[in-house]
């Protein structure tokens, strides 16, 4: 009998060594961390931007945890992370007799000039429509290949803790995007000359979105061990970013986002 309660005495000695024990009620820890955040864009994407694949970039926030019970916490959490996708094989052509100019997407006037040529979803044949702007007066290729959203997420969740160490959050979370960016190759050619130029351009794709400011529910789960925290969550949209009608026909789009972080907990009041 004195060997199991020997080794009963020496694991309830060494668990609060191995797993980090959550503070007591009334503590409060500030928690930097950086990681990776994984994006794409749910529902009718290819309507605005073509087939879209998911995207990855860095991310980095800190978080405020108000210790409220011993296994309950409440976080303040803000972030900045790139939010957006890949696009592929989408293409809008233009031609007539006057041009973007250097492939930007907004035209010079008067618009009667510029024949809208049209965009195709999906496979195409990139040569062929490519000869197709050589024949006309003048022409543009325009080529997507990323859209990018640089914003600040603000959160507030609820933190529990279900085994020591492993703990659950949900909450509620508004996003703003402080940019919004479309990326695409383009080629311009002008038959008079013959001159063509080719290269690579950004511009303000705001006007596809709704607002600026999005609601999502980040449910995720958080394993602190010593002063570090490893965190995994996924935003659950609550509201659209993009609706739009035409012809008849409604389109509209979310964001979807998962990221995986590393913080280091550095105590402000422990208890």
């Amino acid at each position: 009998m004195k060997r199991p309660s020997f080794l009963l005495m020496a694991v309830a000695f060494l668990c609060p060594k191995v797993a980090n024990a959550q503070d007591g009620k009334g503590s409060i820890n500030f928690v930097p961390y950086v990681g990776v955040n994984y994006s794409d864009f749910s529902g009718d994407a290819s309507y605005y931007f073509g087939e879209t694949s998911g995207k990855v970039n860095l991310m980095a926030g800190a978080r405020f945890e108000f210790q409220i019970a011993d296994k309950s916490a409440i976080i303040a959490d803000v972030n900045y992370r790139r939010l957006g996708a890949t696009a592929d094989k989408a293409i809008r052509w233009f031609c007539g007799s006057r041009l973007p100019i250097e492939g930007n997407y907004k035209f010079v006037e008067p618009v009667r000039d510029l024949n809208y040529s049209g965009g195709i979803r999906g496979n195409y044949n990139k040569d062929e429509i490519l000869r197709m702007v050589k024949d006309a007066d003048a022409g543009c290729v325009q080529e997507f290949t990323k859209v990018t959203l640089d914003c600040i997420s603000l959160a507030v969740q609820f933190k529990q803790y279900i085994i020591r160490g492993l703990s659950a959050r949900v909450g509620l979370e508004g996003t703003v995007s402080l940019t919004e960016k479309w990326h695409y190759h383009f080629y311009n050619y002008y038959k008079e000359t013959g001159a063509c130029k080719e290269g690579d351009k950004s511009s303000d794709v705001g006007d596809c979105f709704l607002d600026h400011l999005n609601a999502t529910i980040p449910l995720g789960l958080t394993y602190d061990y010593k002063n570090f925290s490893f965190n995994a969550t996924y935003h659950l949209p609550l509201t659209k970013c993009s609706e739009d009608e035409k012809w008849g026909d409604k389109y509209s789009m979310k964001y979807q986002a998962f990221d995986l972080t590393i913080g280091y907990r550095l105590p402000l009041r422990k208890r």
